[in-house]
């Protein structure tokens, strides 16, 4: 903290930008609008974003507990992945609508996070030139996925990780979606409590990290696997340091498991056991890219950080070894036969930083000791290592700046949707289901809280066959469809691609029309 308080000017700025950079492509994707195209709200991940601001939706009416709002089986609420339903509740007692609630948080939750990421570096390396290098190596860092794309080396199925795996990258992460930032928040605090009470034992400290390890579980239950290991292993490093096995680091990290056990052992209940948790399970599929993607994915830092790696058993470093224990059980998760492979590498760029700006440091002091030539060319050397890092990050923020400017369908729908939804806001029930093309009910679920047949291919159960019904629906072969639960029917523009000539069944009710779209009641 003392690190942070003699810097904050600098963080501040710094932070700042990096957020403006982050959110360049999302303003920028607004400025593209145009009088028939309405842009969806953010600049990456749309059918994701869409479930965040539905489950908001949900908050906003009261619900705590998690439910499909893209499916129609009934189930069971589960009180799992809560960020966003706490966060719809937060927006409603702000008076603030989903989206702009959603942007604050974002923006508040980043900005603190980016402050405990310099923290965090500034208690590892108790030096300002080499605390703020590693700050802006980890929130900046990402791959060499723009070698990857110049050279061709990537296959025709999967393009570098740097530009879509976002869970990997602190600025990508950062610049999409909040629980990200509440979670590399949660990470870095927790890091260095863990590293304050190796040197000074003190139980408020385990106090916050049991309480923040909840409340991580609370928004996606498996990131903290990798932060345990990292406590493990600063505590392994600190042990073999001192040559002290202490009876009260083993209390403390058996408090911190035991703490984290209701929460783990619910969310595996629920997500293996219930019949149609399982069956999202099943088709939430997240797996790992071949291991050289993740060789390019963090490119500059593997020769740094093998270094690193190797000074931490050199210098029995409780940091170091925390972050060695990190990557080493990330990457190993990564590759296990679960289905949820690559989220277990959350800021894995946080471990990776701690190691390669160690071994940096100590390259360049080595060699300034033999030779001053080194120690003038430090900080140009340093700067153009953060530079070439950040590459991807850099076409990230520029990249789809530009993109949006040719309005991809995937981020944009037809403005005459807006009708629908103000008509619906007035005339719906919450809860009611509508029946529509996937885009269409992304957009009515996202701002009006209404739920759908179809709309994301892991939370609508039975994705790919429903797909193909709603097909046969709007092409007049399956006209069954429109039976309850399902109250509406929406025809408009990107209905009509599936049949310009639709000729609504019998039993639905003409209730809504304009000259683009129309609304049936199932009656």
């Amino acid at each position: 903290m003392s690190h942070l308080k003699k810097d904050l000017p600098w963080v501040l700025i710094v932070s700042i930008l990096i957020l403006l950079a982050g959110t360049l492509p999302t303003w920028m994707g607004y400025r593209a609008e145009t009088e028939d195209l309405r842009f969806r709200g953010l600049h990456f991940d749309a059918q994701d974003y869409t479930v965040h601001l539905s489950m908001m939706q949900a908050g906003r009416h009261g619900e705590w507990a998690y439910q499909f709002r893209f499916t129609t089986e009934p189930h069971k609420p589960a009180y799992l992945r809560m960020f966003y339903i706490v966060l719809g509740h937060l927006s409603r007692w702000m008076g603030l609508a989903s989206k702009p609630t959603f942007e604050l948080a974002r923006w508040t939750l980043g900005f603190f996070a980016l402050l405990a990421l310099y923290t965090l570096m500034g208690k590892i390396f108790r030096n300002r030139f080499w605390t703020r290098t590693a700050f802006l190596l980890a929130a900046l860092g990402s791959g060499m996925g723009w070698l990857q794309l110049i050279f061709g080396w990537t296959s025709t199925i999967i393009t570098p990780i740097d530009f879509w795996l976002i869970d990997d990258y602190i600025f990508f992460s950062l610049s999409v979606f909040p629980h990200f930032a509440f979670v590399t928040l949660a990470m870095c605090l927790v890091l260095a409590l863990w590293l304050d009470y190796l040197e000074k034992p003190r139980a408020i400290a385990i106090f916050w990290i049991g309480l923040l390890s909840i409340l991580v579980q609370f928004t996606n239950p498996i990131a903290f696997a990798t932060v345990d290991a990292a406590l493990t292993g600063a505590t392994l490093f600190s042990w073999w340091k001192t040559k002290t096995i202490r009876r009260s680091d083993i209390l403390a990290l058996g408090i911190i498991a035991i703490v984290q056990l209701p929460l783990l052992t619910y969310n595996f209940i629920v997500l293996s056991r219930d019949p149609l948790w399982s069956q999202f399970t099943a088709q939430n599929k997240t797996l790992s890219p071949p291991f050289d993607y993740y060789l390019w994915g963090f490119g500059m830092f593997w020769i740094p950080a093998f270094y690193g790696a190797v000074l931490a058993f050199r210098e029995k470093s409780p940091a170091l070894g925390g972050a060695v224990l990190w990557v080493i059980f990330g990457f190993a998760l990564a590759y296990l036969p679960v289905e949820i492979q690559r989220r277990f590498l959350q800021n894995i760029t946080i471990p990776l930083t701690i190691l390669a700006a160690s071994g940096m440091r100590k390259f360049f002091e080595t060699e300034s000791g033999r030779s001053p030539l080194w120690m003038r060319w430090q900080g140009s050397l340093i700067a153009l290592f953060v530079f070439l890092t950040s590459l991807s990050s850099i076409q990230l923020s520029l990249g789809r700046s530009l993109y949006l400017q040719t309005n991809p369908d995937e981020l944009y729908y037809p403005a005459s949707v807006d009708q629908a939804v103000a008509w619906l806001r007035e005339h719906a029930q919450y809860n009611d289901f509508v029946l529509a093309s996937e885009e269409t009910s992304q957009v009515i679920a996202q701002e009006t809280g209404l739920r759908a047949y179809l709309g994301h291919e892991m939370e609508t159960l039975d994705y790919e066959n429903k797909q193909k019904q709603v097909r046969e629906f709007f092409e007049g072969t399956m006209p069954q469809l429109a039976s309850p639960p399902i109250r509406w029917v929406i025809y408009g523009p990107i209905e009509r691609e599936f049949n310009p000539n639709f000729i609504p069944p019998q039993n639905l009710q003409l209730v809504y029309e304009t000259q683009e779209l129309q609304i049936y009641e199932v009656k």
